[in-house]
Order: C-alpha cells, then structure tokens, then sequence
C-alpha cells in the first residue's frame, strides 16, 4: 500500500472547489476592464474631436484662414484673424515705443554687497501708480545690513510694483543701478525718490541719468502726415482694421514712401483646417468601428459591440454631416463622407469653392448655430465631466470590477480554507495508512 502526498491532494480538491468560480470571475473582470478602456479610448478621440473644433471655432479663428502680404517686412509685422476683410493698404511706420530707462548716481565703487540706508522711503511711480518701499523691510538675510542686492530684489519681487524693474549691470570694471519701466510708451514713464536722510543714497535717485526715453508707437493709415495717425504705448496695434493686428518693429524714415499691405484668403492655410478637421473626425469613427464592431471570422469582435450609444453618437454626427448649413452640404464644397463613413475632401472642388463662395463656407462652418456649433452641442452630454455618459458609464464599470475583486478576495479565502481542510484530512489518512503498513508487515 501506497502512502499519498496530502499537500498533493489537498491543491487538486481545493483547486476543483473553487476553480471555476475563479474562472468566470475573472472573465468578468477582463471583461468589464476591456470595456472600460473602449469607453476610454473612445472619450479621449471625441474629446480630441471637440478640441480640434473648439480651434476652429473660436472668436478669433474660423475655417476661413487669412493671410498678410506685405511690401516690406522689415518695419510691421500683421496678423489677420478670420475676421480680417480682404483689401489692400498703406502703412508708415514714424516710430516704435520704447520703455524708460535712467541710471541712478550711485557711487563709482558700486558693487553687489554695499550697504544701503535700512531706514526711510524709496518711491517709484508709473502710469499713476505708486511703490512706497519701506527700506526696513528689506534685509532678507536678518544680518542688519541691507545690501543693493537685496534692493534689487526687494523692488522687483514687491507685490506692489507698479511696474518698475531694477537690475545691476557691470560694464568696464563698474556697476551701474538700473530702473526701468516693464512696459513701453509715454504713459509708463518712471518718476522715482528717496527719503531717507542719507545724502549719497537720496542724492542718487535726484540726479538719474536718462539711458532711453520713453515714447509712444506711431503708424499711419496712408501716407505719413496725410494719412491717419495711430498712436499706442505699446507696439501692437489691435484691431485698428477688423481682425488685423499691426505690430511695429523697426521705424521708417521720414519722407519714405508708405508700405503695402494686402490681406487675402490663405488657402493652404484654409485647407489644413479642413484637414485638421477630417482627420480628428475619422480619428473618432475609426475608434468607435474598431470597439463596436460585432466581428467575423476574420475581425475580433469589439469590447462594446452593438453598444446602443456609441451607435447613436455617430448616427448623430453623421446625420450633422449630411444637414444642410447655409443651404448648402458638405459635398457641394467637395467634402463628402465616403462609404465607410469617413470624411474626405477633393482639394480642387474645395479650392474652387473657396472663390466663388468663401463668405458661405465660413458661415456654414462658423456661423452661430450651424455645423461646428451643431457638433459640439451634440457631443456636451457625453462629455461633461461630472454627469456624461462616459463618467456614469465609467464609474459603474470600475464599480463592477471592485466587486468582482472583493468576490476573487472572498474565493481566496475559500481556496485556503478549504486546502487547509483536505490537507488535514489527507494527512490523517496517511498516518493511518502508514500505520495499516506498518501492522500488516509484523504478519510477514
């Protein structure tokens, strides 16, 4: 007679009790996890969807893109928004803004590490606004002396600055105590005084020693002096013309004739919005066909197979797609969807489309209420963060997989103590029949 292996015995038992408890527990769970990351996949390429509309559709930009031609570029810069008209124009440029710079008087043998009255006022004011510095408070190290360097910091890192930057630079062996206005123009120019009762230090803020003057940007609309003059503190010009930003950077000379600019329909640039566009819409039908398809013997059938919403949002989408906007479709500006459901665009009818009707595909894309609005207010209730679908749906999924954990915890435990059981038993039997083995050879 055989002994047996309870250790052996007791795993087969305890494996055939609960085995295919196990097994279709985690069947479930690779389940519920294979949808959970569908839902994911298929929120983030309609998220992707939205934000790719979302810069199409701005109060800034359009389908329509604009484009700047300019005479010159050595003097202006232009950016054309999809508010910009289509025109021509005539620029001069007299002069570019600048921002106040003075040097204080401070002493010639000026470094980082001198001292500096830790007592009295040190004001700055610019544009109306005013900095009183109390000197008192700006010893950072705590070793009662407070340093330029300290100064320095003081100044620039006060919540109260009104827009005074201070710096210290070294040239020929000497350091110089630099302020200077953070923005340009006339308005920013830098008034600043020191009451501290130490005549050096006052003296230094008294007599300051103007390194650039502050001034104002100037353009012309036409010719110089005939024209119309624009003045702005800072060197962009917003929307003097609809959608046109003018951004001077270098000032012509006076009596120079003025520069052209032309602002026309950029159609390339037009087209890779188009582009953008399909190719984030095909991003979400691909993902949605790859996780909804019910499969074949040659495809794998998807995670959220005949998944009724998923479904419905791109009946939704497509169904946007073939509406009409302003009257016309898609496909009469040569975007279509092919019979995969996928949007493609023929670059030549869409080119033609784009001059002899511009104004309307801007409208059918941009206009209030048509198809990029249309689109994003169809996909709002899948993906609102605290109630769309995806969230709810996510939630309960991950709710799923939690109980089946706590189900695979509770078979763990079965598992153990119903091996612990068989081995008891197993090995109870096996001193038994090592005993009977023992009796049975005393009779030879």
């Amino acid at each position: 007679m055989n002994t047996i292996d309870p250790a052996q015995m007791a795993r087969n038992l305890a494996t055939a009790d609960t085995q295919k408890f196990q097994q279709r527990a985690q069947f479930q769970a690779d389940k519920y996890q294979s949808q959970l990351t569908a839902l994911g996949k298929v929120e983030s390429a309609l998220r992707d969807f939205r934000s790719t509309i979302q810069d199409i559709n701005s109060s800034t930009t359009s389908i329509i893109q604009n484009k700047a031609t300019l005479s010159d570029d050595n003097h202006f810069t232009v950016n054309a928004n999809a508010q910009a008209l289509s025109g021509s124009y005539q620029i001069f440029v007299e002069q570019i803004a600048s921002a106040h710079q003075v040097k204080t008087g401070m002493p010639a043998n000026l470094d980082s590490t001198t001292s500096v009255p830790n007592t009295g006022t040190l004001s700055f004011t610019i544009d109306g606004q005013t900095l009183d510095l109390d000197l008192s408070t700006i010893d950072s190290d705590g070793d009662g002396q407070s340093t330029i360097s300290e100064l320095t910091t003081a100044i620039n890192n006060h919540p109260d600055n009104p827009g005074v930057n201070a710096t210290l630079v070294r040239t020929s062996g000497q350091t110089h105590f630099m302020l200077s206005s953070t923005e340009t123009g006339v308005a920013n120019t830098l008034s600043v005084s020191a009451s501290t009762g130490t005549t050096w230090f006052d003296d230094a803020f008294t007599n300051l020693t103007e390194i650039s003057a502050p001034q104002d940007a100037v353009i012309w609309l036409g010719a110089e002096t005939t024209g119309l003059k624009l003045t702005n503190s800072s060197n962009t010009f917003s929307n003097v013309i609809d959608g046109i930003d003018i951004t001077a950077t270098k000032a012509q000379t006076s009596g120079d004739p003025a520069l052209s600019m032309a602002i026309d329909t950029d159609q390339d640039a037009t087209l890779e919005q188009v582009n953008a566009f399909i190719e984030s819409y095909n991003k979400v039908m691909s993902t949605l066909d790859s996780y909804t398809q019910t499969g074949s013997a040659d495809t794998k059938r998807g995670a959220l197979a005949n998944d009724p919403t998923l479904r419905s949002i791109e009946s939704q989408l497509n169904n946007l797609l073939r509406d009409q906007f302003e009257g016309k479709r898609l496909s009469e500006i040569g975007i279509s969807l092919n019979r995969e459901g996928k949007l493609e665009v023929d670059k030549d009818s869409f080119k033609n489309a784009q001059q002899t009707m511009g104004a309307t595909i801007e409208s059918m894309f941009n206009g209030d209420g048509n198809l990029l609005d249309s689109l994003e207010d169809s996909l709002k209730p899948f993906l609102q963060f605290s109630s769309g679908m995806f969230t709810s749906r996510k939630e309960a999924l991950r709710s799923n997989i939690d109980r089946i954990d706590d189900k695979q915890v509770a078979l763990d435990r079965k598992y153990d103590m119903t091996y612990t059981r068989y081995l008891k038993q197993f090995t109870q039997m096996n001193q038994i029949m090592t005993q009977m083995q023992q009796t049975q050879g005393l009779f030879g």
